[in-house]
């Protein structure tokens, strides 16, 4: 399949939900919906056209069109083409379905996003904190254009993570933050019965503090690839 036969059949399988479909570069096809049809668009991406899910991605574009911006991502491999399928947020109410009840390898690229532009996604399933430490107030969001790489905002614990129970019966085996075979800090609470695991609950991403904002703004194209490395 070629990048024209692709917006072919996304227009003729979304119809009126595309509200634009363009090929900004070879290979890389975007297709635009309203927030309603995110859903139903990323349906036919997945189970339809059988693209492979990557991630997604919120941006604020308000100091261009004065909306914040999503964007999952797809790859169709064997066609050697990637599809965007994008949406844009009031930032009044940035709300926006979740596609991970249908792509559950969506989870945590979304909760990312709600964490650093503060975009939610109604019907996650487990929406809670996963980029930013516990201390961080639940009310900022740092990838927002205007949140200054530099601030360093009081601490705030009422955006603290609470863990997952157990389930009844199970064991808790706490695994980390620092541990021999780990490559970063990460902690794991594992469940278990006997020797089986039946579960387990994750915090982690301790080695992160600042470096996206500073990525985002600050630093240049081989500062960020240099630090990143470095991670």
């Amino acid at each position: 399949m070629t990048s024209r036969e692709l917006m072919r059949r996304l227009r003729e399988g979304l119809g009126e939900k595309v509200i634009e479909c363009w090929e900004p570069r070879d290979g890389r096809v975007f297709v635009k919906v309203s927030p309603s049809d995110i859903v139903t668009a990323c349906d036919y991406a997945f189970n339809t056209l059988k693209a492979r899910y990557m991630t997604t991605c919120a941006t604020d574009d308000r100091w261009r069109n004065g909306k914040f911006t999503v964007t999952h991502f797809f790859s169709l491999d064997a066609d050697k083409l990637f599809l965007s399928v994008r949406c844009e947020v009031d930032p009044e109410n940035p709300v926006l379905p979740s596609i991970t009840p249908l792509i559950p390898g969506a989870e945590w690229a979304e909760r990312e996003q709600q964490d650093l532009v503060g975009v939610k996604f109604d019907g996650h399933p487990d929406p809670r904190r996963l980029v930013l430490p516990d201390d961080f107030p639940p009310d900022l969001h740092p990838l927002r254009k205007d949140y200054p790489y530099n601030y360093r905002p009081e601490p705030d614990m009422r955006g603290k993570v609470p863990m997952k129970e157990p389930p009844e019966g199970a064991t808790v085996v706490a695994v980390g933050p620092f541990f021999p075979v780990l490559e970063e800090p990460a902690y794991f609470r594992l469940f278990v019965e006997g020797e089986t695991i039946v579960g387990c609950d994750y915090r982690g991403f301790y080695n992160h503090r600042g470096i996206e904002k500073l990525g985002d703004s600050k630093l240049t194209f081989n500062q960020i690839v240099f630090l990143a490395e470095r991670i």
